[in-house]
């Protein structure tokens, strides 16, 4: 699969370059088909259900590996901007599906870039869109459609994986992002470099949680409003519920923990709301 590169508002990073594994290429192959469900044709009023099909697998499916360290994704938010779409709180982008972006935020796992001709130069096309916010131009972009997924918080596999204990929680998108981009080897040594970058792979869910044995429960996301997200970031899209995180009930470190800003606080919205 041919991936693309470009260095504007943040760094890009491929999974499949360190993916040697076959069960790891396999995993990534399937992750971005996943990924690939969104799109401008799918997300026409039906973004909310197609975010949370992809969150609900992300975050029982698959876990991330930092060396020897895995993490599983229990808060993620969904950017997405596209002609059907039009949130104006997406950083601008050109990027396959499944790649690492690095931004001023943190980092997201990409979605799949659709940059039509006219807005190639994309450093010209992120003034458009600073400018674009001020005035909340959604148009500012004709065709073109791009996104991705912000890591909010983490949960690191301890030795007996206990969703109970609250030191294994990293929060906040900042903190995410230093956990698993925090150094890399200044010569480029490709082992190394190998043994740095963080990976995701496919796991099941009793790997995963292993208090979930009997499977998923009906009730395992939640969703919330996306934090800090307000009507200056997008007039139409900052109340959509498209952070998505894992039901307290199964995380309770997280719960008891005195960490800030938890979704199901002030940003949560009630599982039967309609959100079109």
């Amino acid at each position: 699969m041919a991936e693309q590169f470009i260095a504007l508002h943040g760094t890009y990073i491929n999974n499949y370059s360190f993916a040697s594994e076959p069960k790891t290429i396999e995993a990534m192959a399937q992750l971005v088909e996943l990924l690939e469900r969104v799109n401008d044709s799918s997300v026409k009023d039906n973004a909310f259900e197609i975010f949370k099909e992809i969150a609900t697998e992300l975050m029982s499916k698959f876990a991330i590996k930092k060396g020897d360290d895995y993490y599983q994704m229990v808060e993620i938010e969904f950017y997405w901007y596209s002609p059907n779409h039009r949130d104006l709180s997406v950083y601008p982008r050109k990027s396959e599906a499944g790649n690492w972006f690095l931004h001023p935020s943190g980092v997201d796992i990409t979605l799949k870039s659709n940059i039509v001709k006219d807005d190639e130069d994309i450093s010209k096309l992120r003034l458009r869109w600073e400018d674009a916010k001020k005035e909340q131009k959604e148009d500012y972009s004709k065709k073109s459609s791009y996104g991705g997924i912000l890591i909010r918080t983490l949960r690191k596999f301890t030795p007996n994986n206990d969703s109970e204990d609250m030191d294994s929680f990293i929060v906040g998108p900042w903190n995410c992002s230093d956990t698993l981009f925090d150094y890399l080897p200044c010569d480029g040594n490709a082992d190394a470099v190998k043994f740095m970058l963080p990976i995701i792979e496919k796991k099941n869910i009793d790997e995963i949680m292993p208090n979930l044995k009997d499977g998923l429960p009906n009730d395992y996301i939640g969703q919330a409003l996306r934090s800090g997200i307000d009507d200056n970031h997008t007039a139409k899209f900052h109340n959509k519920p498209y952070c998505f995180y894992v039901n307290k009930l199964y995380v309770r470190g997280w719960e008891k923990g005195t960490f800030p800003n938890k979704p199901w606080n002030s940003r949560k919205v009630d599982f039967n709301e309609t959100f079109k």
